[in-house]
């Protein structure tokens, strides 16, 4: 599929951007260098990867009244380099500050004296032109570039759209037929198990005051996890999600079941008709939710069993899909101020879950001359009905969690206790 610049956003590229008018939808990727990064190298390391990759010479504009990817080549991408030993809390301030239409590129990068920690490399991404496991390896040629090395002279070939790989039987007739069959099967679901109800401590607030925490497990507390979810027959994945619902359910402050929701961002590209190049950044995912009833933390590997069962099987049957079906269709909105505020008026009325998304093991970095990575991570904030996001991600030397809130709207003691509690639980240590 020949795809060229200037080429209409998708219906789910189209629903990042609406979305990220109702609360900031940028994520950023990570790497925490033991070793001193050269600031000075830094722009010509960052030109480098700019010209391998399409997508980062693009700007998103109105071309006909719809939503573009246009070309906008000459612009640098923008490097802020500033020291903070709290640098969790200072990334996360950035990564929220949105893209404006029509701004180019749609990548930045920070790096971050954290003193005696060493620097962070930080590339913040508008959603719409990637996701983490596209900008990962973008991450990881900007060190090479760094490093010295030489990247290939041939640029990348542009992304195709997400929703133009939709199997054939999720498109067309058979898709409306499984969509009307999915919505039959949620509201049996929900009629079955209830709506889940509002997290407490978490309050509607127009502010975003974005804050980051960092839960490290070791290699052998992974390898714990790891023993401990197949004993149970869960994925890591779901022992990570049941973790962070019991913690988000312990600041009820009392032992009542409750029906909580968990959003998990999944990757598509297993799901597609085509096979789809990782290694250029792109938008190839989607959210799936699970509605379950959760109560203490002796229901941890049941409910890790229930949301590992639901989140696979929904991803089997499409339902990862058909999700931009059931959102409002944002391809084919008018660009201006009325059609913002209808989709954030919808947006408002969604039941509220928390979210989760987890890259797994990324692949090994071969060794760079002069940068020592300690541990690779991706961050971003929920939205303004959320009360947290965790990002996952596994390195060599560990696993990283960056839990993300919004300090406005759900506290500084409760984030840290929810992260207190998810940390433990994971390790398997006691109360």
């Amino acid at each position: 599929m020949a795809i060229t610049l200037p080429r209409p956003l998708d219906r789910a590229e189209s629903f990042f951007w609406f979305l990220d008018r109702f609360s900031s939808m940028n994520f950023a990727v990570i790497a925490e260098c033991v070793s001193r990064l050269d600031a000075g190298s830094l722009p010509a390391a960052l030109a480098a990867v700019q010209r391998r990759h399409p997508l980062l010479g693009t700007a998103i504009d109105v071309v006909g009244g719809r939503l573009h990817f246009v070309p906008r080549s000459a612009a640098p991408v923008p490097l802020e380099s500033l020291a903070s030993t709290d640098w969790r809390n200072a990334l996360a301030e950035r990564i929220v500050r949105p893209f404006a239409l029509g701004e180019a590129p749609l990548m930045r990068a920070v790096l971050i004296d954290a003193g005696e920690g060493g620097n962070i490399l930080a590339l913040v991404f508008h959603h719409s032109i990637g996701d983490a496991r596209s900008a990962f390896p973008v991450l990881e040629e900007t060190l090479r570039a760094l490093a010295g090395e030489s990247l290939p002279g041939e640029a990348a070939n542009l992304a195709p759209p997400l929703t133009a790989l939709y199997p054939p039987q999720l498109t067309g007739e058979p898709g409306q037929a499984a969509l009307a069959q999915l919505k039959a099967a949620r509201k049996a679901a929900a009629e079955k198990i209830g709506w889940p109800v509002a997290q407490a401590g978490h309050r509607l607030a127009d502010e975003q005051r974005a804050r980051m925490i960092g839960i490290e497990l070791s290699n052998v507390e992974v390898a714990g996890l790891a023993a401990r979810a197949r004993a149970a027959g869960a994925t890591i994945n779901g022992a990570i999600g049941a973790a962070q619902l019991i913690a988000l359910h312990e600041r009820f402050g009392d032992d009542v079941e409750r029906v909580l929701g968990l959003t998990c961002a999944a990757d598509l590209r297993p799901y597609l008709a085509a096979t789809v190049d990782a290694a250029t950044p792109g938008f190839y995912v989607t959210l799936v939710t699970s509605l379950q009833r959760v109560g203490g933390e002796a229901t941890l590997w049941p409910l890790a069993v229930r949301l590992s069962h639901a989140i696979r099987q929904q991803m089997q049957n499409g339902v990862g899909h058909l999700f931009y079906d059931l959102m409002p269709p944002a391809d084919r909105f008018p660009v201006e101020e009325g059609s913002i505020a209808q989709f954030n008026a919808t947006m408002a009325r969604g039941v509220q879950t928390s979210l989760l998304s987890n890259v797994g093991r990324l692949p090994p970095l071969a060794p760079l001359s002069g940068i020592a990575v300690r541990a690779r991570s991706f961050a971003l904030c929920p939205t303004m009905t959320q009360p947290v996001f965790t990002a996952v991600a596994t390195h060599e030397d560990g696993m990283t969690i960056n839990l993300n809130y919004n300090a406005a709207q759900f506290a500084d003691t409760d984030a840290a206790a929810v992260a207190g509690t998810l940390g433990r639980l994971l390790r398997g240590t006691p109360a």
